[in-house]
């Protein structure tokens, strides 16, 4: 005849070790939690690196498709002075010296 073993009427979630079940079981969600805060936080950083860097490039392309103007013609005494390199980190600046006219 077989015999089974038969537990006295004791529960295996009375003691202390369903206390520790239940701590490890707390502390495993608190790690999860953690864990998800952090790549909510790392998704946030990413979207804020991905719009500044968009912005840039919208600037960028937007200063790229404007023409330039040149030093010459009506807006000449805009106050900025025309200058061209002449070699090596040495400059030549055109009309500084003219503004009011000839001086005598």
């Amino acid at each position: 005849m077989i015999r089974i073993a038969y537990s006295s009427g004791s529960s295996s979630l009375r003691g202390p070790k369903a206390v520790l079940a239940v701590l490890a079981a707390v502390a495993g969600l608190l790690l999860a939690a953690v864990a998800a805060l952090f790549a909510a936080a790392t998704v946030v950083v990413a979207a804020v690196i991905g719009t500044t860097l968009l912005g840039l490039a919208a600037v960028t392309g937007r200063l790229r498709r404007q023409p330039v103007r040149a030093a010459s013609g009506p807006r000449a005494d805009d106050g900025v002075i025309e200058a061209r390199r002449v070699g090596g980190h040495e400059w030549v600046a055109y009309g500084w010296n003219d503004r009011d006219g000839p001086e005598r």
